[in-house]
């Protein structure tokens, strides 16, 4: 970005000392990492409060500070003094997309917004200039910070919009102001602060009351819930599908390949079987998702194609890591029961007639279905024929439950650490070098289970990691 202070200081209201025609070229909220010409905005938190940074900042060659409080401290840069300098991040990032031409593509849902972002972005990449959310900063926080680091010049920037409350989506939708708003899916996430199935839908189809005139949305039609909520929130809203073939957008799976799967991709009326670099039916969500939201920005069918069979998925997500005696599946970056699901389905399909072990954590802000959905976890895994699940959290007596409802005849052993794992496997003799085993690691973020990814790795070696 690149501001004037004093267009800043009236922008926020501010009030604070002379801006002498100061230019703000960054926003940081992390004194570490300011250089000269940087805006640092104090925030507030439950650990660490950026005003007792203020003062460090302006000797990196901070040129201003955003504050809610005097900083007497503070010497060589003005303060300018806000009520709430979260509020006023997310004001300032409105004021930049409000001055520049670039068009917003804006995504959400429940499972996989970072892939969806990831892969729009690097679609759109291949004929376009873009700027889009640094891995997953996609709240109250993360969405100002990403819309105010992109220079302005860019044609287009794709923004994720991620919500764990009532309310966030309110504050979200209209800083991200979209010229095209996604909804690829909903599930039962974040249910501690969304209540139930149809408030997921109602709060992420919020997002498109802000949606820019002349814009557009497309969501998934196969989430009844969500299309009802879009359909009366944005009646030109346009429906992407895996299982509606009249779908203008649509797309489904038809079944492995060396480079990944093959999938059907329908877009408006262009039909096309293509090969790409991902793996499991769930995919074809994402692919839909990413291709239609190009097109709408005016990809060709054949393009669109050739930029997904190069794209790279984020780390973490259903990684692939090859060792000694099979196949390790990374998708520890977070859990949720839609989440997990599809993992579960992409990895028995991978495993076909091989010996299939989960290694799997606790899924949470569940709210009061935290047990039930981990009993259906168990039952779920039971589904997949795996040899052994191996669990780590504080649900494991529920997802064991699961397991014996759904008469699972494999191993269930608890863990606590990462280390534990590999005797584990030892025990079922699956670690022999031609056992062909896949084992799939996912959990929530605070389950860590990146641990057992790190101990599988050291303790086996890899050939390296191909995303799928």
């Amino acid at each position: 970005m690149k501001m004037e202070l004093s267009r800043i200081a009236t922008v926020l209201n501010a009030v604070g000392e002379q801006t002498d025609g100061r230019t703000v070229t960054r926003v940081q909220i992390d004194s570490r990492v300011v250089q000269p010409g940087d805006l640092f905005v104090c925030l507030p938190g439950e650990r660490v409060d950026g005003h007792s940074f203020a003062a460090d900042a302006v000797r990196k060659g901070a040129v201003a500070v955003l504050a809610q409080r005097p900083l007497p401290e503070v010497d060589g840069a003005p303060v300018l003094l806000v009520r709430d300098t979260c509020k006023a991040l997310g004001d300032l990032a409105v004021a930049w997309r409000g001055s520049v031409q670039s068009r917003v593509v804006a995504v959400t849902g429940s499972a996989g917004k970072t892939t969806v972002k990831e892969l729009i972005a690097q679609t759109l990449a291949a004929e376009m200039s873009v700027a889009k959310n640094h891995k997953n900063l996609n709240n109250q926080i993360g969405l100002p910070l990403s819309m105010l680091a992109a220079s302005g010049e860019e044609d287009v920037w794709v923004m994720e919009v991620g919500i764990s409350r009532q309310g966030d989506m309110e504050e979200l939708a209209p800083i991200a102001s979209p010229d095209l708003a996604v909804i690829h899916n909903i599930g039962p996430a974040h249910l501690e602060g969304l209540g139930s199935l149809r408030g997921v839908a109602e709060a992420k189809a919020h997002l498109l009351t802000s949606v820019r005139s002349g814009g557009a949305a497309i969501v998934n039609r196969d989430y009844p819930e969500l299309w009802e909520a879009a359909q009366r929130i944005f009646p030109g809203v346009r429906a992407m599908s895996t299982q509606n073939e009249k779908a203008p957008y649509f797309c489904t799976y038809l079944g492995p390949s060396r480079q990944g799967g093959v999938f059907l991709l329908r877009l408006e009326d262009e039909r096309l079987e293509v090969d790409l670099p991902f793996l499991g039916s769930h995919f074809a969500e994402n692919v839909v998702a990413a291709a239609s939201a190009a097109y709408r920005l005016g990809m060709s069918a054949g393009s669109i194609v050739q930029a997904l069979a190069k794209a790279q998925l984020p780390d973490q997500r259903f990684a692939a890591h090859q060792l000694g005696f099979g196949t390790l599946i990374d998708d520890t970056y977070n859990a949720n029961p839609l989440s997990m699901s599809r993992a579960i389905q992409a990895a028995t399909e991978l495993a076909g007639n091989r010996p299939l072990v989960l290694v799997l954590g606790d899924m949470l802000e569940l709210g009061s279905e935290a047990e039930v959905e981990h009993v259906r976890l168990g039952e779920r895994a039971a589904a997949s024929g795996c040899a052994a699940v191996v669990y780590r959290g504080g649900f494991a007596k529920a997802v064991a439950r699961g397991l014996a409802q759904a008469g699972f005849k494999g191993r269930f052993q608890e863990v606590r650490a990462g280390a534990e794992l590999p005797p584990v496997l030892e025990d079922l003799g699956l670690t022999k070098e031609q056992a062909g085993t896949v084992i799939l690691a996912k959990g929530s973020r605070s389950s860590r289970m990146e641990e057992f990814v790190t101990a599988l790795r050291s303790s086996y070696g890899s050939n390296g990691g191909a995303g799928q």
